[in-house]
């Protein structure tokens, strides 16, 4: 049995990966790219860029709705995971509340930054297409595009540093699952969770790591090192991630059975050793009342 949200997590973040990576692409190898230009404010060019925000716009927001409700889910299993791991919340308590907490705040900063953005895009995309951009102060003086594209730098920075801090959020989250893991493996069990899953998940902390990386280098604009990060990023969000959490939902009802039992024979001893105490007291008061008086 595989736990659902899981599942469902890993085929969320699969597939608005999957549609981000697409748009990426397109955006990399617009004809119409020239960065001098670009930081020209040239007025010509700055509609270019506006047409093909508008035509792929669809696109990029369906992938950040997508990852979105992929972290949605993703906070069921790992407040489960750190409630397994902590054996009940009796052992590391402090762990794996910092683990609960940054899946949590992941997907509320996820939300935040969704919502920011569908709210800047329909609102640029109305003045884009609706409002005078052409004249202000002379005929044709072209200075609405030029603000338009300056109001857009500010607030597309603001969201993508959104954005690339959740991958900071999802490195700290699996290094502390993994440090947690391998203490669980160690006192604990050994079979409930892999040891290669678990080498897994501070394979896919270190990628995480690098895609906060590449996403502050693709907002400067740095394009040789986008090139790079293409390919270990794609890796990361469409196979390592998905299948990290995969394994994770097909260990997560044995790990709760695990628990289960060990909560279940912790109860029994400590009745046996109630029993046993209650017994030798019981024994102790029949001999003191039993001894002759002298």
């Amino acid at each position: 049995m595989v736990n659902f949200m899981c599942a469902l997590s890993a085929l969320l973040f699969m597939t608005g990966n999957a549609l981000l990576i697409t748009y990426y692409v397109r955006e990399f190898n617009r004809p119409h790219f020239d960065y001098d230009t670009y930081v020209s404010l040239d007025p010509a060019y700055i509609q270019e860029e506006w047409d093909f925000r508008i035509q792929h716009r669809p696109k990029y927001m369906a992938a950040g709705v997508l990852n979105a409700l992929a972290w949605f889910f993703l906070m069921f299993p790992m407040v489960q995971l750190s409630w397994i791991l902590s054996q009940g919340g009796a052992k590391w308590i402090s762990l794996h509340i910092a683990i609960a907490l940054l899946a949590l705040a992941g997907s509320f900063t996820e939300w935040i930054s969704r919502f920011l953005y569908i709210g800047t895009t329909m609102a640029t995309e109305l003045l884009a297409t609706q409002f005078n951009l052409d004249t202000w102060i002379t005929t044709n003086d072209q200075i609405g595009w030029r603000s338009l594209e300056v109001t857009h730098v500010v607030t597309y920075g603001l969201v993508s540093f959104i954005d690339a801090f959740e991958w900071i959020m999802l490195f700290i989250i699996f290094t502390l699952v993994h440090i947690s893991v391998k203490r669980w493996r160690r006192e604990v069990d050994s079979t409930t969770f892999g040891a290669c899953w678990n080498a897994l998940g501070l394979f896919v902390a270190l990628f995480c790591l690098l895609d906060f990386v590449a996403e502050i280098m693709r907002l400067v604009g740095f394009s040789v090192f986008g090139k790079i990060s293409f390919w270990y990023s794609s890796v990361n969000r469409l196979l390592l991630l998905p299948g990290w959490l995969l394994i994770l939902g097909c260990r997560l009802p044995m790990a709760g059975v695990k628990l289960n039992q060990q909560t279940l024979a912790a109860r029994q001893g400590l009745s046996s050793s109630v029993a046993a105490g209650n017994g030798s007291a019981s024994g102790s008061m029949n001999g003191i009342v039993g001894s002759p008086v002298s």
